[in-house]
């Protein structure tokens, strides 16, 4: 007779019974890695705060660089436009792989299970290694050389445009180190480390950058090339920082050399849950490209280049409310998925919606801004007229749909922290490709918007993907997902 059958023939009071049928399920465990004793509201700003002010310090690289170029040449300033997208094709492709790290460790924290995450942030590293030497190879020898002409630029802005992603290319594997290593400390519930780490990278960039750009330096008179060489001098320094940090500071994640020998397993999932999110980031890239081809083709009919200048001058004064209401996506995206871990969907879906309202609030803040004061905006980005009566325009378009464009920031972090990245891959690809391509060519050629059009498209676009992202959340079947 088994223990099974023996059992059954024991005599138990009923009261037990009754007991033991209506027993409680334990409570959901206490995440390791979030400050639990906080509100849920306090959380959210807690972990927001800080991935905040390192989304304002890589901006603020970039935005260097504009501001540079801005007050350099108008050829200097068209070449970092055409620049521009391959740049964020570089931050996206290193990105898609730090969500798989982000998801796992934030898992793993949140069941306490720490030497799991250690050995997730070592792959990760060694991911990123790799990943990164291929962004530089793909960038020197396919990339840069074709860049400019894919939007129409020529003389020195098409040779500037070059030079500059070429130099850039050179430091692809330690931004990517950079970015993964942040991604981990992240996931972790670590989101203030970044912050210092981004605090240097800014502080050589501008310093290098400056002095081998303004022609009274004694190192100066560089150009676009003096540019490329500080933002590579700032991303080298970054890597060694957090490399450190990671590996005898005091950080919640321990990084060691054993932790980065090749795990086929833990890559495995790495790359299972990256891969979707790189699948949508080169998608979603794709489509934001083929607009600038689309202004490019502007540029070729209506023979403006400052066309290409304007439309990235527009865009990383909008990344303001960008990176506000992304830091908030990692905020959620961190929640969620250590929530989870800990077996409580209930506050995982609370902190989304929380998370949600504050990137409301902010987005609609900045919509005022770009509405009421965009020629300000634009002429501390740049002091050439020519680009002062197309940017701002530009800016008082798209403020009208920066609330989507918050919705959907906030809820694809809170998909991907709990690894629904497939749904988030299909969502962005649907609207991208069925809403913001047909509307784009609509608006801004057929029915002759030119930019103005182009971008009136955009906003209706991210409206449309704000809903469709808050649908899915409030649909639920995240919190089944499996990481």
């Amino acid at each position: 007779m088994t223990d099974r059958e023996s059992s059954s023939n024991v005599n138990i009071p009923a009261e037990d019974t009754v007991d033991a049928a209506v027993e409680p399920a334990p409570p959901p465990r206490r995440p390791a890695g979030l400050p639990a004793h906080l509100s849920l509201p306090r959380q959210v700003f807690a972990l927001a705060l800080w991935p905040f002010l390192d989304a304002l310090m890589v901006f603020l690289v970039g935005m260097v660089d504009t501001v540079l170029a801005g007050h350099d040449t108008p050829a200097t300033m068209n070449a970092i436009g055409g620049a521009g997208y391959l740049i964020w094709l570089m931050g996206l492709l290193q990105g898609a792989v730090g969500i798989g790290a982000t998801a796992l460790i934030a898992r793993a924290f949140g069941a306490g299970r720490t030497d799991e995450a250690n050995h997730a942030a070592g792959q990760a590293v060694l991911l990123a290694l790799i990943w990164g030497l291929i962004n530089a190879l793909l960038f020197w020898y396919i990339i840069a050389p074709y860049a400019g002409r894919l939007v129409n630029l020529q003389g020195q802005a098409l040779a500037d445009c070059e030079t500059y992603l070429r130099i850039l290319a050179l430091a692809a594997p330690c931004r990517a180190v950079l970015f993964l290593c942040a991604a981990s400390l992240r996931g972790a519930g670590d989101t203030r480390s970044p912050f210092f780490v981004m605090v240097a990278v800014n502080f050589v960039n501008i310093v290098v950058s400056v002095a081998l750009v303004v022609p009274w330096s004694p190192i100066g008179g560089h150009g676009i090339a003096g540019i490329a060489w500080g933002t590579n001098a700032a991303w080298a320094v970054g890597c060694v920082i957090i490399i450190l940090l990671l590996m005898v500071g005091p950080t919640r994640i321990r990084l060691t050399f054993a932790a980065m020998r090749p795990n086929k397993p833990m890559l495995g999932r790495l790359i299972r849950i990256g891969g979707p999110s790189l699948a949508e980031n080169i998608g979603h890239w794709g489509v934001n490209y083929l607009v600038l081809l689309t202004v490019g083709y502007l540029v070729r009919i209506q023979g403006n280049q400052d066309l290409v200048g304007a439309h990235m001058i527009a865009i990383r004064i909008e990344a303001i409310c960008f990176m506000a209401c992304y830091a908030i996506g990692i905020a959620a995206a961190t929640l969620i998925g250590q929530y989870l871990g800990a077996g409580d969907p209930r506050r995982a879906k609370q902190a989304g919606w929380i998370c949600l309202a504050g990137a409301i609030a902010i987005s609609l803040f900045f919509s005022v801004i770009f509405i009421t004061i965009p020629e300000i905006l634009v002429r501390i980005a740049t002091d050439k007229p020519a680009f002062h009566d197309i940017a701002p325009r530009l800016l008082f378009i798209i403020a009208w749909s920066q609330v989507g464009f918050a919705a959907y920031l906030v809820l694809g972090g809170a998909l991907r922290g709990a690894g629904d990245v497939r749904w988030s891959m299909l969502m962005v690809f649907a609207t991208s490709i069925l809403c913001r391509l047909p509307l784009v060519w609509l608006f801004g050629v057929t029915l002759g918007g030119g930019i103005n059009g182009i971008w009136f498209a955009m906003a209706l676009e991210l409206i449309v993907r704000g809903i469709v992202f808050g649908a899915r959340f409030m649909h639920g079947g995240w919190t089944r997902q499996k990481v």
